[in-house]
């Protein structure tokens, strides 16, 4: 019997000095945690870049707003939407834009209700861009589609797992009637 336990002892000692594995143990660990990290980092890198383009978008093509270019057109708001769309397309599915414009005499007036519900859809929105001389604010919104599992459990997202991203500015129309 002493040879038994002596020949257990041995294996035991064996088995806890041998280390091969370990490493891929560890990363098998490590692996999963890391692998989040890198495409949250990528995810919210992608998104950024889309809500910077739409800032951008959105500032270039008020200018037609704001010369009066958009008041001449029959159809003003799908002459905003294309003209919007236009650059837009590169980065984000159209489809899925909400577009707001508002009037307003003074900049003390703006008070703005929400244009998207908590779903995600348009609601309340309006499409007045206004006479030379108003105030006018126009806002857009864009319903993001998050890929990254578990990402959505640490960003305002809808039941969907869709984060709303938004752009918008506000200006007085020129003088423009005399102009054109």
């Amino acid at each position: 019997m002493p040879g038994l336990f002596r020949t257990s002892a041995d294996i035991a000692r064996r088995i806890r000095r041998r280390e091969d594995g370990v490493t891929a143990v560890e990363f098998a660990l490590v692996a999963p945690v890391f692998m989040f990290l890198v495409f949250a980092i990528l995810e919210t890198s992608l998104m950024y870049v889309v809500a910077t383009v739409m800032q951008g978008e959105v500032a270039l093509t008020t200018r037609i707003i704001r010369t009066g270019q958009l008041q001449q057109e029959d159809d003003a708001i799908a002459a905003f939407r294309d003209s919007l769309c236009e650059n837009l397309d590169n980065v984000l599915d159209c489809d899925n834009v909400i577009i707001d414009v508002r009037t307003f005499d003074d900049f003390g007036e703006i008070d703005l209700d929400d244009f998207v519900d908590e779903d995600g859809n348009a609601s309340g929105n309006q499409f007045t861009p206004g006479s030379a001389g108003e105030i006018v604010v126009v806002r857009v919104a864009y319903q993001y589609n998050i890929v990254t599992p578990y990402l959505d459990e640490f960003l305002p997202t809808d039941a969907n797992g869709n984060l709303m991203l938004f752009a918008g500015t506000a200006f007085k129309n020129e003088p423009f009637e005399n102009a054109l």
